[in-house]
């Protein structure tokens, strides 16, 4: 007989356990101090440009848009593991109980989260609704469970187009939900929706009667998001658990051939490769580019744009220095007739061209968005952290 409750309670120890061995290396004082003038720097330019927002603007469409991928994303923590499969699929009735507060865990996660996003829209909903903080939390909230109830059934379903079909509709629903109550619609409109809501409850209660919960799926998503919490670790230490993953982008090998065949260079084409194909730090890279340029679009000074500029050079070296220990457990790599000097400037060079290409798409960003003296100084400003921070702080952190 399996104790459901219990089984859970271990689970969610072993889980928590596992976040604190790592977290403790990701939030050290130095990154929280970051983290604090980065967020603080970023409040008061988005209270700013609210500020600086005509009465026209879509408020409603816009939220609405923020919104509904948060609200449709509502994954059930389950926190099963491959081995399941073996020893706890065939007692799968008695672990109603274990379900049960997977579900209410879930839920507790995304309330937390559900706060901080209310919280990111608050100047906004303050300037534009009359409507109270403890409605807007209310309506969210049950959005959110009716997200979460539909998702949970969806796990009794193996077919794809099925899980695809309920995340388009769900997404579509949200966003018409929330814009009807933020746009002050008809109460019809939002009473015609219910229904259409309580109508797939329906459905998705009657159609997962006569079947099992998908196992396989459900351990998948699980040691999906593990991975994915692992990867953003492994950006401050070493991670055992972490899955190497590599993607061809052949799109990408224009660019190898700017690197010159020769020995000196067998550390720069290989850092070079890996950046291309392994693990994630391209997409780092581009998202990292993509938010500086926005912030830098929404703050107003010229001067604020330039410690946006820096703080994401300062962000983005700092975490694709972890390509230095990328390769740290393939031996074969020692073999290479190759001094550590060498591989340590190879490094260090890589790294200051992807700084030098980013400071010249956030300056350009900066000239389109205040003006040509702005766009230098932050050229300038940015080139010299850059070598500063990779030549001495980074050389330093390497010996």
């Amino acid at each position: 007989m399996i104790d459901g409750k219990q089984l859970w309670k271990q689970r969610v120890i072993a889980y928590f356990n596992e976040l604190k061995r790592y977290l403790r290396y990701m939030f050290n004082d130095h990154l929280l101090f970051i983290l604090l003038i980065g967020i603080g720097a970023g409040a008061v330019a988005y209270k700013q440009w609210v500020n600086g927002l005509s009465y026209d603007f879509p408020f409603a469409f816009v939220v609405s848009l923020v919104l509904a991928p948060f609200l449709t994303h509502s994954p059930v923590q389950t926190l099963l593991k491959e081995a399941d499969l073996v020893f706890l699929l065939p007692a799968e009735k008695q672990l109603t109980p274990y379900f049960q507060r997977a579900f209410l865990f879930s839920l507790m996660m995304h309330i937390y989260m559900l706060l901080i996003v209310i919280a990111a829209i608050s100047p906004l909903y303050a300037k534009f609704s009359h409507v109270s903080f403890l409605f807007l939390f209310i309506v969210l909230l049950l959005l959110k469970v009716w997200n979460m109830w539909i998702t949970w059934k969806g796990n009794y379903f193996i077919e794809p187009i099925m899980h695809r079909l309920s995340w388009g509709v769900r997404l579509v629903l949200n966003f018409l939900f929330m814009y009807f109550l933020l746009a002050k619609a008809p109460i019809g409109f939002t009473a015609s929706l219910s229904a259409i809501m309580l109508i797939l409850l329906g459905y998705f209660a009657r159609a997962t009667k006569q079947k099992g919960l998908k196992w396989e799926r459900l351990i998948h998503q699980d040691a999906k998001r593990m991975m994915t919490f692992y990867r953003l670790a492994n950006l401050f230490t070493d991670v055992p658990q972490l899955k190497e993953q590599v993607k061809r982008r052949k799109w990408l090998d224009v660019f190898l051939p700017l690197v010159s065949y020769r020995q000196e260079n067998t550390f720069l084409y290989l850092y070079m490769r890996t950046f291309f194909r392994a693990s994630d730090y391209l997409g780092l890279y581009i998202r990292l580019i993509i938010i500086a340029c926005l912030l830098i679009y929404i703050v107003p000074s010229s001067y604020g744009k330039n410690i946006v500029l820096l703080f994401f050079i300062y962000a983005t070296g700092f975490q694709l220095y972890t390509l230095s220990r990328h390769h740290r457990t393939k031996m074969m790599i020692k073999l290479y007739p190759i001094g550590n000097e060498q591989n340590k400037q190879a490094l260090l060079r890589f790294l200051f061209v992807l700084l030098f290409i980013q400071t010249i798409i956030l300056a350009l960003f900066v000239w389109l968005t205040s003006s040509l003296f702005s766009a230098v100084l932050s050229f300038v400003s940015g080139l010299l952290f850059s070598y500063m921070f990779l030549f001495f702080y980074a050389q330093k952190k390497w010996n």
